[in-house]
């Protein structure tokens, strides 16, 4: 029986292929958490955008471009094969490719292909779990068993979150909370998650910029650690290394800086980066005194922080009317 597993990045494929599961394996490459995702594009549309959008607004895109051709090309193969696994965890960022990956093939033709599904949230035996990365490559070979067929309303709840996902009014994906999602269980708590990552109307801070700014000021300063104690205190991981420290950026170079960096006068992370690693890890952060104001409650960080981003189809500009999270309300509002 020929066989196609798909799962998260490289860590989970490198664990695969060390075990005794057979076929090939496709990693699914996009930190879908951050970054542009707008409607109604299809697959190769949108995969140039995700390309040039992971390269940094000054790297050439190509190798990214061809990374994702590969990648779209291999998935469209995957009606050669007698099987396709998908090989996932419980986590917002693994929750976001379940739903593109399922909307996928809602729309393709499969012939003989079989669908299956792996999804986990724990592991016996393994007490802080946290994702396949926990585990051996023979607990891996385990959850093979375990696999089960990929349902018509998994199909259909991913496709009704990919779109709510994409689309450039959030309250679709807000609308979507209130919608049975216990074909997809895991979902509803990955994308409250995810809503909690808007500015919140309390502070002007989203809840990551709020984790990272008190762990600073309760007196973790070196950048690796600010990582490692902020997935500490999530419960669906989401967020690299790299993206940790991108905030940690907005941070400090926000207009009414929240964060100082020693010796400065500016954090420098990656990419591009022009110190060495120890000079990186050496850095030092340090709430400024407009940081402790904000996190007393004394003042809001809206007009502090200059944003441009994009959260799935939505792109939060600041001058622009700002959709904002109401955590007291549990719900998404657009302050003018």
């Amino acid at each position: 029986m020929s066989v196609l597993n798909i799962t998260n990045g490289d860590g989970a494929a490198q664990l695969l292929q060390a075990s005794s599961v057979d076929g090939d394996i496709l990693p699914w490459r996009d930190p879908m958490h951050h970054g542009p995702f707008p409607a109604g594009l299809g697959l190769p549309e949108l995969s140039v955008i995700r390309a040039d959008y992971l390269s940094g607004p000054d790297d050439d895109p190509s190798a990214a471009r061809q990374g994702f051709q590969q990648r779209d090309d291999q998935l469209r193969d995957a009606n050669r094969y007698d099987e396709v696994v998908l090989w996932f965890e419980h986590d917002l960022l693994d929750q976001l490719q379940i739903l593109q990956l399922l909307d996928w093939f809602l729309g393709v033709d499969f012939d003989r292909t079989k669908l299956a599904f792996i999804c986990i949230d724990r592991f016996d035996g393994v007490p802080d779990f946290r994702g396949l990365g926990n585990l051996t490559p023979e607990q891996v070979a385990t959850l093979w068993d375990v696999r089960r067929p990929v349902t018509r309303d998994q199909l259909d709840l991913a496709r009704a979150g990919w779109h709510a996902f994409r689309a450039p009014d959030p309250r679709n994906l807000q609308r979507l909370l209130t919608r049975d999602l216990t074909a997809l269980p895991f979902l509803g708590r990955a994308l409250r998650r995810h809503l909690q990552d808007y500015p919140w109307l309390k502070d002007g801070l989203t809840r990551t910029e709020r984790q990272i700014l008190g762990l600073v000021a309760d007196g973790t300063s070196a950048p690796g650690r600010i990582f490692v104690e902020n997935m500490n205190r999530e419960d669906v991981l989401f967020m690299g290394d790299w993206s940790t420290f991108r905030h940690i950026d907005l941070l400090c170079r926000a207009k009414t800086p929240l964060l100082h960096c020693r010796p400065g006068p500016e954090f420098q992370c990656p990419p591009p980066m022009t110190i060495t690693r120890e000079e990186f890890l050496a850095q030092r952060l340090m709430p400024s005194e407009n940081g402790r104001r904000v996190l007393a409650g004394e003042a809001n960080a809206r007009g502090m922080i200059e944003r441009d981003i994009w959260l799935g189809g939505v792109h939060l500009v600041s001058g622009a009317p700002l959709w904002m999270w109401d955590d007291d309300n549990d719900r998404l509002e657009l302050i003018p």
